[in-house]
């Protein structure tokens, strides 16, 4: 493959079905455990990285940082550890969790337009693509989170393909979830911040997240434990009376009519009908299951034209671990290299690990500026194609 990576096929010139992820949050029974799943065309994210208790950051704009004045960036020590996935050069979180059982997922959503820096507003500024990172590292509750999003500006920023060459209007949203239940998404349309608070269990990719969520109102009908067929999906769903009546277990037959595409509304819709019609989690190991197969069913195979899911990530904000599944690589030639099919999920437990001292096992998560010196081209993602990463 072309070092061109992460050019990435996040880009408006690359057919949005082919990028996707899925985040569903179990949220029940006492148990909060996050499932999530990265579909993509390159590989992305496949190193941890470790944010360090008293490490010293600074925001890292690279768009307009001869407009913004240096004391006005965001600076922060980090107060808690946290553990994520790393992109872009390994210089972005994009997927993690910190030790006092708050979580951030950033997945992509085509249609973004980020805000500009604004020079008459005064609030520190963040770079959009250092949010995860500054979050984790600084709240422990989701409330406490949109506190600090609400008191910074977040502007528009760029990340490193490789040297001197940066990448912008990559377009991305991002979730926020707690051990307490709550849960926040977080958008940028038409140039504005837009949050949406107790924002439920589900998210995915586009159309825009309250599009998604009148969508998915469309299946609520789907209960597995119906008494009679559904008169709903009955006029809707092929040869539904043969199905329903030669079925064994009526609780199967009960769901026809959930969709099982992978375009973003369908698999938000699966995800919620599957979460309604789960039983309330028991113990740990039955909602850890049920995280499991919600990744298994969102997960997307390698097909003609799509994007498969190269890795899915459950995150206990419990008992505060990480859990990490690595389903299939890209090879340089741009043929798939699956991982054995034993392999299976890898904890991460993060009562396990030192925050206070670095450490040889995991590599340190630390944002400084770039030096303006070191920016030698920034393009947009929207002039990249997929015939770029040939």
């Amino acid at each position: 493959m072309k070092k061109l990576i992460i050019a990435l096929a996040l880009t408006t010139s690359v057919p949005s079905h082919t990028l996707a992820c899925s985040d569903v949050f179990i949220n029940k029974g006492g148990y909060h455990i996050e499932a999530r799943t990265l579909d993509f065309l390159v590989n992305l994210a496949f190193q941890e990285k470790l944010g360090f208790i008293g490490a010293e950051n600074t925001t890292d704009v690279v768009l307009d940082a001869d407009k913004i004045p240096a004391s006005q960036l965001a600076t922060w020590t980090n107060e808690y550890g946290y553990v994520g996935r790393a992109a872009f050069n390994g210089e972005k979180i994009i997927d993690g969790m910190n030790t006092e059982g708050l979580s951030v997922a950033i997945l992509y959503l085509p249609g973004t337009i980020y805000p500009a820096y604004d020079e008459a507003d005064k609030k520190p500024v963040l770079a959009i693509y250092d949010v995860a990172a500054f979050l984790l590292s600084q709240t422990k509750k989701v409330s406490e989170a949109l506190d600090l999003i609400r008191s910074h500006q977040l502007v528009q920023s760029a990340v490193r393909e490789k040297e001197g060459i940066f990448i912008k209007d990559l377009p991305i949203h991002f979730v926020i979830r707690d051990k307490n239940g709550e849960s926040a998404v977080i958008e940028f349309i038409d140039g504005q911040t837009i949050i949406y608070e107790k924002a439920g269990d589900v998210m995915t990719n586009a159309p825009s997240f309250d599009w998604q969520l009148k969508n998915a109102t469309y299946y609520d009908s789907l209960r597995a434990d119906n008494k009679t067929p559904n008169k709903k999906f009955d006029a809707k769903f092929q040869n539904y009376k043969e199905i329903y009546k030669s079925s064994s277990y009526k609780g199967e037959a009960n769901l026809m009519g959930m969709p099982g595409d992978f375009t973003p509304p369908s698999r938000f819709a699966r995800g919620q009908v599957l979460l309604n019609n789960f039983p309330t989690p028991d113990s740990r190991q039955v909602a850890l299951y049920q995280a499991t197969a919600l990744n298994d069913s969102l997960s997307v195979p390698v097909l003609k034209g799509a994007a498969p899911t190269l890795w899915s990530t459950i995150k206990d904000l419990d008992d505060r671990v990480y859990y990490v599944k690595n389903i299939v690589l890209f090879q340089g030639d741009r043929s798939l290299y699956p991982m054995p099919i034993t392999s299976s999920y890898t904890p991460i437990d993060l009562k396990e690990l030192n925050f206070k001292v670095p450490g040889a096992t995991f590599l340190q998560m630390k944002i400084q500026p770039t030096n303006k010196n070191d920016v030698k081209k920034i393009i947009s993602a929207e002039h990249i194609t997929m015939q770029e990463l040939q």
